[in-house]
């Protein structure tokens, strides 16, 4: 967000407020990392969005918590190597295992189900993909099933089964964890400016107040380029869309459904409605935006799936239609690391369209990497700076 001096002087004496950890961006990776922080005795943290909790991609995803990323693992092991596959891979379990954790602890106030997940083949290359990998993942440890025949029985070739995967009501998932975290929450607070001082600390500047803290967290994924433009070569915005039905009385799917490479993804939810996400693949360039809305062709061609791949479901009502900017790295990773020029500024962003996967590991990451001076190892945004390079 920008602010003109007209606005920024309208609003008088800001408010001076100090804090030991202030957060930027609401979404599930800041939730994240407040949760974490939480679990420190005496520190102070304040958590800033420029809108609602939770009102960005995280509460407009699909909801799948799934293992894995962006790349099949058999990629993954050709992208980064067998043993970086194999530690992401396990961090994304760890996220499970803390979402259990949670709700043993909290209580299940988000819709949490440990359905498990299909990855769907389209085409005979992706079933060959998802036979590759299910060998490696069997390898290296991972319970997981290979399909040879569709599971749905709706025209794919066969899928690879991952029992772990867990479906969330992911704006309830945000808020629980802030609600747990008892931090001090400030929306509609858009940051325009951060300044490091050596005797204050870092201070952030919002049209009505400013924060300062010893330490800062920038979890607005997408949007980090949009304050700190130096990212725009790092951070790439990507448009997500999705679709849903009114409620269906018929329960014809009990997992989280994953096709095409995650071109499309679909669930039913608990209250028998279908959530079908995706069909960009033919319009990459066109979603590439950070646009807030829901466009012809990608509407039309999710319609199309739905009458292709759930012919019952061809004349159902379309309740619901919306959008959610995701946020994509030249190598299919996140980043995690310190502002070069800003001292005591910490960034996590990039989770390429898996940041609840991600979340509650990777932010733990993020908050290790700030206050205990760790090592973010494959996520160190240095490798993303030397690739931007060339």
């Amino acid at each position: 967000m920008t602010i003109s001096f007209w606005l920024d002087a309208a609003v008088g004496e800001k408010k001076k407020e100090d804090f030991d950890v202030a957060i930027v961006g609401s979404g599930v990776s800041g939730a994240a990392s407040a949760y974490w922080l939480s679990r420190r005795q005496g520190l102070k943290v304040a958590l800033l969005d420029s809108a609602a909790t939770g009102s960005g991609a995280s509460g407009r995803s699909g909801g799948f918590v799934l293992r894995g990323v962006m790349a099949y693992y058999n990629h993954a092991v050709r992208s980064y190597g067998r043993d970086a596959a194999r530690f992401i891979f396990q961090l994304n379990e760890q996220t499970q295992a803390h979402l259990s954790d949670f709700v043993k602890a909290e209580g299940n106030s988000f819709d949490y189900q440990r359905c498990g997940s299909y990855l769907l083949a389209s085409s005979i290359e992706e079933l060959h993909d998802l036979a590759e990998s299910a060998q490696l993942m069997r390898e290296d440890g991972f319970e997981v099933e290979y399909l040879k025949e569709d599971p749905l029985e709706r025209g794919f070739y066969g899928a690879l089964h991952n029992q772990c995967d867990i479906g969330v009501n992911p704006l309830s998932l945000v808020r629980s964890l802030i609600q747990a975290s008892s931090v001090q929450v400030y929306e509609n607070e858009s940051v325009f400016r951060i300044e490091c001082n050596a005797s204050q600390g870092v201070e952030l500047f919002t049209a009505n107040r400013i924060i300062r803290a010893a330490k800062v967290l920038l979890c607005t994924n997408a949007f980090l380029p949009l304050l700190l433009p130096e990212f725009r070569s790092m951070l790439k915005p990507v448009r997500g869309q999705i679709l849903l039905t009114r409620p269906v009385e018929e329960r014809f799917l009990d997992k989280l459904c994953y096709a095409n490479f995650g071109y499309e993804y679909f669930r039913q939810l608990p209250d028998g409605r279908l959530l079908l996400g995706g069909c960009r693949e033919p319009f990459l360039q066109e979603e590439s935006s950070y646009e807030d809305t829901v466009t012809l062709n990608v509407q039309t061609a999710l319609r199309n799936y739905l009458k292709d791949r759930f012919p019952e479901l061809a004349g159902a009502s379309i309740d619901y239609k919306w959008s959610g900017i995701m946020c994509f790295t030249p190598d299919g990773l996140p980043l995690i690391g310190e502002i070069h020029d800003k001292p005591g500024v910490f960034f996590m962003s990039g989770c390429n369209g898996h940041g609840l996967g991600y979340s509650l590991a990777l932010s733990r990451v993020l908050v290790e990497t700030a206050l205990d001076g760790a090592d973010p190892g494959i996520f160190q945004s240095k490798r993303v700076l030397n690739l931007s390079k060339h």
